[in-house]
């Protein structure tokens, strides 16, 4: 019977050993200090940056605009100083460092970002323009405008082009917008003025291929049985100039 008793007492003993110990654990409590710290405001920061990031770009059809806002941050207690470094720029970004320091040692270094826009000057509608429209120089206007990556319009690109849709006061219009305006059409009859110097002749011809205002045709004349190149200038007109007729000197 004494031999059973130890031999439970051995192995309870381990057993009563830990729940003693787990239960001093959960009866005692650790206190943490709380960490002084101070706040530096993101926009007092980002008045630094900006500063440097518009400072940076010249260029009058380019523009800079904060890409994010500066969070703000939390340093340890001391006599605070916030100065940016050198602006890193790029085509279309801004990357303005700025060291946080306490007491005179560097605690953070944030970053403010900037993206930079481009302006183009290209055509837009002068006012609002319905579908089928003959664009005039009334109809168009050069505007300042945010760019999509693609190329300026001029407005002699769309004069005398027709309009595919309807197009409000001051949207960009491009040429793919536009459909040429045949004032010459294939297999109608036309007049071929041929300017030779000072002279000018007249003919009847028959168009071969058809085009717009500038754009270069192809005539037929049936007195010389003949093939003709021109530049359209008019409704059914196609003019020629020979070598050396241009009497413009």
């Amino acid at each position: 019977m004494m031999h059973l008793r130890h031999l439970v007492a051995v192995v309870l003993a381990p057993l009563v050993a830990l729940a003693t110990t787990a239960a001093a654990c959960a009866a005692t409590t650790v206190a943490y200090a709380p960490v002084a710290v101070q706040t530096v405001p993101g926009t007092q920061i980002a008045a630094l940056a900006d500063k440097l990031a518009f400072g940076s770009i010249s260029d009058p059809d380019r523009a800079v605009v904060p890409a994010f806002r500066l969070a703000d941050q939390a340093v340890p207690l001391g006599h605070v100083t916030v100065a940016p470094l050198v602006p890193l720029v790029y085509s279309t970004y801004i990357a303005v460092p700025v060291q946080i320091a306490v007491d005179g040692h560097v605690v953070k270094t944030v970053t403010a970002g900037y993206r930079v826009q481009q302006f183009i000057h290209t055509a837009v509608a002068a006012r609002d323009l319905t579908p089928g429209t003959i664009l005039a120089a009334g109809d168009l206007t050069l505007a300042r405008v945010l760019s999509n990556g693609r190329a300026a319009v001029d407005l002699a690109s769309l004069t005398g082009r027709k309009l595919r849709a309807a197009t409000p006061h001051g949207a960009q219009i491009f040429v793919e917008q536009t459909t040429v305006n045949e004032l010459v059409k294939a297999g109608s009859g036309a007049i071929l003025i041929v300017r030779d110097g000072g002279v000018a002749l007249t003919a009847d011809v028959v168009a071969r291929t058809g085009g717009g205002l500038g754009e270069s045709v192809t005539v037929y004349n049936a007195q010389t049985n003949r093939l003709l190149s021109g530049t359209v200038t008019g409704p059914d007109r196609v003019e020629l100039v020979l070598p050396g007729g241009d009497d413009s000197e």
